[in-house]
Order: C-alpha cells, then sequence, then structure tokens
C-alpha cells in the first residue's frame, strides 16, 4: 500500500510543476504582448517592464496551482485507469481511495498555502504593481498613448493621436473633452502634439498645437483656431500618498479596517467579500484533486491533451462561478458567506457524486 502511495505522489509532482511552468509561460506571455504595444518602445526600460511582470506573476500563480494540480492529477489517475491499474487494485483487494490519500493531503497542503501565498504575497504584489505603474506613468507619460486607438486618459478627455514619433511627438490628433453632464462635447483637432509630466513630477500635462476647438451646443457649432492649447492639467495621485484597497489588504489589516467606526454598509460588505474570496478560493487546491481523482477514472483517458484540456474547461468554469459569487456578493445580492462558499459547495458536491460513482461508495 505505501509503495503505491509514493508511486502515485511521485507520479503526479512532475505534470504538476510542467503543468505550472506552462500556464505560467503562456500569462507572462500574453502580458508581454499586451504591455509591449504600451511600454516597449515608449522610453520605458526593459528592466522596469520586466520588473513589472514579476509584481503580476502572484496573482498569475494563484490560478494557475489549482489549474497545473487538476490536469496533473487527470493526466496520473487517468493512466492508471486506461491502463487497468485501478481495475487491478480491486482484484487484489486494494481500496484505491486509500491509494490516492497522498494526492488528497497533496491538494489540501496546497490548500493551506496558496491561501497564506494569495494573503501575504499576492495581495501586497498587487498594490506594489498598482504604485510602480503610477510612477512609470508619470515618468513615462507616452505610455498613456496607443497609436491608431482611442484612449480614456482622464475623465473628461479621449483620445486618440495617429502617429507616435520617435521624439514622443504626436501626429493627427483628435480629441473629445467632456466637462460635464450639463455642458457640450468639445471636439479638437491638431497637426501635432506632446505629452509631458510637469516640473513636480505628479500632474501630466497635453499641449496640441495648429489646430481647431468646435463646441456644439445642439444648435450651432462654433470653432475657433489656435496655435497652442493646454488640457487642464491631468493630475495623477502622488504615489506616496496611495493607500491600498481593500483587496491589495491582507486579512489582518482587513480586520484593523472593519474594527475602525463609521463605515459604510458597502464598505463593511467590501471587506467581508474579501474575507471570505480569500479563504474560499485557497481551498480550490483541494477541492479539484476531490473532483479530479474520480473524473479521470470515469473518464479512462490518460493522455496530455485531453487532460489539459479538461483542467482547463473545469477551471474556467470555476473561476466563472467565482466571478459571479464576487459580483452577488459586492451588489448586496447574497451574503459573502454564502456567496463566495457557493462555488466550493458545487464543486464539494460533484466530488462526492463522482467519487460514489467511480469507487462504488
Amino acid at each position: 500500500m505505501t509503495i503505491l502511495q509514493r508511486y502515485v505522489l511521485r507520479e503526479i509532482w512532475l505534470p504538476f510543476v510542467l503543468s505550472l511552468a506552462t500556464l505560467n509561460f503562456i500569462f507572462m506571455g500574453g502580458y508581454l504582448v499586451r504591455v509591449s504595444r504600451q511600454i516597449i518602445g515608449q522610453g520605458i526600460p526593459l528592466s522596469d517592464t520586466l520588473y513589472l511582470l514579476f509584481l503580476a506573476l502572484p496573482e498569475m500563480i494563484s490560478y494557475t496551482v489549482p489549474t497545473s494540480l487538476l490536469a496533473a492529477v487527470l493526466l496520473v489517475v487517468g493512466g492508471l485507469s486506461q491502463n487497468n491499474e485501478i481495475r487491478a487494485m480491486r482484484a487484489s483487494g486494494i481500496d484505491p481511495m486509500k491509494v490516492m490519500r497522498p494526492a488528497f493531503l497533496m491538494g489540501l497542503a496546497l490548500s493551506f498555502f496558496m491561501f497564506v501565498f494569495n494573503d501575504q504575497v499576492a495581495s501586497y504584489t498587487s498594490f506594489k504593481l498598482r504604485l510602480e505603474s503610477k510612477r512609470m506613468i508619470l515618468k513615462n507619460p507616452m505610455s498613456l498613448i496607443e497609436p491608431g486607438r482611442f484612449v480614456k486618459i482622464s475623465d473628461s478627455v479621449t483620445f486618440h493621436a495617429k502617429q507616435v514619433l520617435a521624439n514622443h511627438e504626436l501626429r493627427d490628433i483628435v480629441a473629445y473633452e467632456n466637462p460635464g453632464a450639463d455642458q457640450a462635447v468639445r471636439t479638437i483637432i491638431a497637426e501635432r502634439g506632446e505629452v509631458v509630466s510637469s516640473k513636480s513630477g505628479n500632474e501630466i500635462q497635453i499641449r496640441l498645437y495648429d489646430g481647431t476647438i468646435s463646441d456644439a451646443d445642439g444648435k450651432s457649432v462654433q470653432s475657433i483656431q489656435f496655435k497652442t492649447y493646454e488640457f487642464p492639467t491631468l493630475g495623477q495621485e502622488d504615489p506616496r500618498l496611495i493607500n491600498k484597497k481593500v483587496r491589495e489588504c491582507s486579512l489582518a489589516e482587513i480586520f484593523v479596517k472593519l474594527a475602525k467606526k463609521g463605515l459604510s454598509a458597502q464598505d463593511v460588505r467590501e471587506a467581508w467579500s474579501i474575507f471570505h474570496q480569500r479563504i474560499a478560493f485557497a481551498f480550490g487546491c483541494f477541492l479539484f484533486v476531490f473532483v479530479g481523482i474520480p473524473v479521470a477514472i470515469l473518464v479512462n483517458r490518460g493522455e496530455i491533451v485531453f487532460s489539459f484540456g479538461i483542467a482547463m474547461a473545469a477551471a474556467s468554469m470555476y473561476y466563472i462561478l467565482f466571478a459571479g459569487a464576487k459580483s452577488l456578493a459586492f451588489q448586496g445580492v447574497l451574503p459573502p458567506v454564502i456567496a463566495f462558499w457557493l462555488p466550493n459547495m458545487i464543486l464539494l458536491g460533484l466530488g462526492a457524486h463522482f467519487s460514489k460513482k467511480s469507487f462504488n461508495l
């Protein structure tokens, strides 16, 4: 029995590590493709871009660890079932459930690890990522502009530049300025412009040259030409004064917030939502093992592509359920303790059902 248990545990570890490396590589590649248009080529050093990638990695790991564990379980246990080894265990009087016990313990251990990791590491690096992104924008304001795309650079200004030249000069600019609901939208067209940081380093200034401004009040349109036009300064929050959002706090910090008086009902609901989300989400590793083992036996296939595909599909459904739970909890439709534990209860019920069929309990 012990030999079989060690064999199963040893066989799961290698596919788990390989799946984890593959998924993280895919996610990091997607992140680099996205930031390559916004950061690389805009004067931001590659080292700063890689630092942002490093800060984004822990949040990726929060999702890739449970998915990788599910893929490994499906691959290994599915292979045992496909090769009739599960049937041979039963014929020899060995309970397959006891043989799989190390896999359950591995899932439970990873759940506790992910709880600590998400609470202490992922939450902190999420805050640092937002902080460093603010600093990079202030140092390199041109990273706000994407050539050929409309970009909302503030609550009132939507900006489009057809070209961004090597000297950070903008060409063929169209901008829409909407000061408020009771004021007309102002359309600004300019031949060229520039985006610069203020001397204080905490504000961004946009200057346009050689263009026209058109104001429409519903009955008529008034246009004026200008040589130089400067948008109202776009203030950026000083990174030194940025506070953590609730989702970026550890559970200890959330309890400190809840102890304060004068919190609104929305603030209290958000804090409890993050509290239950962080704990419930961490148990995904154990639940994926609990469901994955009987499903692998029933499916009776241990191919890599097949197992990886099922793992991705199942994990996606689980994460969609959590996204729905988050929406219900934040909107006050369901109490957080119900909303965030409901996906786990569903998975637990499915695991019990499949276990009954696969192990004949």
